[in-house]
């Protein structure tokens, strides 16, 4: 896969060679960093773990950071510095276990792998609290017979909580002003998806969930922080 860097002041561009099947991409403003989260890694049969390319925004030189099976999706803390890599397979090829996210520092690429929910979709940073909040589409259960659920990671211990949400949840979204977190459930609260879709609403410093209503399949969300 590539990246095209797009130059906002002239429309110009330029490519960037990066790994297999490249899914996810999150940027550092801070360190001038972005990270590319590639599903394939280097094999193009999607045999093997999956990659992350870092590349330097100044020069444009890239490096590899091995992950594990399908990272989804990436996103960064600039503040800590550190970058969240969710992996829908976990370390399994076989997507028979549960996800897991790995932890890359920003500063030496080292990896710590944090265990979470069955295939996270999705995973979003509240750079205040420095809390971490991964979207696990199918929960506790790996064969999906059960609500989802959002695993927070402490940023500071690595430590985790599970915070129970409705039927197939697949994105959220943060508000660092209120803390507040917003998670689209894809069927609502019926496994059959013959009803509508919720969010369910996440209260950042309890953990505590409210759910309100919305239209059939809600997919994506994004918060108005003003």
């Amino acid at each position: 896969g590539t990246v095209t860097v797009i130059d906002g002041a002239t429309n110009n561009t330029a490519t960037v060679n990066v790994g297999v099947y490249p899914y996810a991409i999150a940027v550092n403003p801070v360190t001038n960093k972005i990270y590319v989260a590639n599903s394939c890694g280097n094999d193009l049969n999607c045999a093997s773990a999956g990659t992350v390319t870092v590349i330097d925004g100044a020069t444009l030189s890239t490096t590899t950071v091995n992950v594990e099976v399908y990272p989804y999706a990436i996103a960064v803390n600039p503040v800590t510095n550190k970058i969240y890599v969710a992996n829908n397979c976990g370390n399994d090829p076989n997507c028979a276990s549960a996800g897991t996210v790995t932890v890359i520092n920003g500063v030496t690429l080292s990896t710590t792998t944090v265990n979470v929910g069955n295939f996270p979709e999705d995973v979003e940073v509240n750079s205040v609290t420095n809390q971490i909040y991964v979207v696990n589409n199918c929960g506790e259960d790996n064969s999906c017979n059960s609500p989802g659920t959002v695993t927070v990671i402490d940023g500071a211990s690595n430590n985790t909580s599970t915070v129970t949400v409705g039927d197939y949840p697949y994105f959220a979204a943060v508000n660092s002003t209120t803390n507040n977190i917003y998670v689209t459930n894809n069927c609502g609260n019926d496994l059959t998806c013959s009803s509508p879709g919720t969010v369910t609403v996440i209260a950042g410093a309890t953990n505590n969930t409210t759910t309100v209503n919305a239209g059939v399949y809600p997919y994506g969300v994004a918060v108005n922080a003003v």
